[in-house]
């Protein structure tokens, strides 16, 4: 019996001064490594990707509908989230499905996870600390710190990790019960809900360092919950 492959929704991305929403590759790349079937999620019914017209009940049940056919999702990187992110991931925490949120995509559910209702609002603070975190072609940057009583230690297997980093703004401090690793210089690498499956976000890039063992072992377990 042929096994059904788990379908990944990946929340398409518009960059600054492109035309073009687009599926950032290597994210791709990553869920066909781990046997899954990449499909895009785009606005639906909007004549451009945007917060300042917000989605109507009926706009956010026909996003829905593309919704209902992914197993799990993926939130990547990127220069600007919009309500496209926030719906993805009231879907994800409402259903339970799993979500795994990187960079701008962790940013995106620390504002919804901070209960801030403003939505297409920026909260983001631009980076002014001892560390440089926009290092975009060095594997390892800094370290992080997990904290023990994480889901994300419970994947991870160690209290303290190397990572890349390529990021200019990082999110503001909120409830601290959803953080679950810090950079050592105390900036907020990432969150997650512990009470659901998998909804879980990291400021690094595993998917662009897929040699690196613990990225193997973040997208296994992502995989692992589908």
């Amino acid at each position: 019996m042929v096994k059904i492959k788990p379908i990944i929704g990946i929340v398409g991305r518009l960059y600054s001064g492109d035309a073009n929403i687009i599926c950032v590759e290597e994210v791709r790349l990553a869920v066909t490594k781990f046997g899954g079937i990449p499909l895009l999620i785009l606005p639906v019914d909007k004549d451009e990707m945007s917060c300042k017209n917000l989605y109507s009940e009926e706009e956010i049940k026909d996003l829905e509908n593309v919704l209902n056919l992914c197993d799990g999702f993926i939130l990547p990187g990127g220069d600007t989230w919009y309500q496209l992110d926030e719906v993805v991931i009231d879907y994800a925490i409402r259903c339970d499905k799993p979500l795994f949120a990187i960079c701008l995509g962790m940013q995106a559910l620390s504002k919804v996870l901070s209960g801030d209702e403003r939505i297409g609002y920026d909260n983001t603070i631009k980076n002014n600390i001892s560390i440089n975190h926009l290092k975009p072609n060095k594997n390892y940057v800094h370290s992080v710190i997990i904290d023990k009583n994480s889901k994300l230690y419970s994947i991870i297997g160690e209290k303290e990790i190397w990572v890349n980093s390529r990021h200019s703004y990082h999110v503001p401090e909120f409830d601290n019960t959803l953080v679950c690793a810090r950079s050592s210089d105390g900036l907020i690498e990432g969150v997650e809900l512990k009470d659901k499956n998998f909804i879980l976000g990291v400021q690094w890039h595993p998917e662009s360092n897929l040699d690196d063992e613990y990225s193997k072992r973040l997208f296994k377990a992502f995989f692992d919950k589908l």
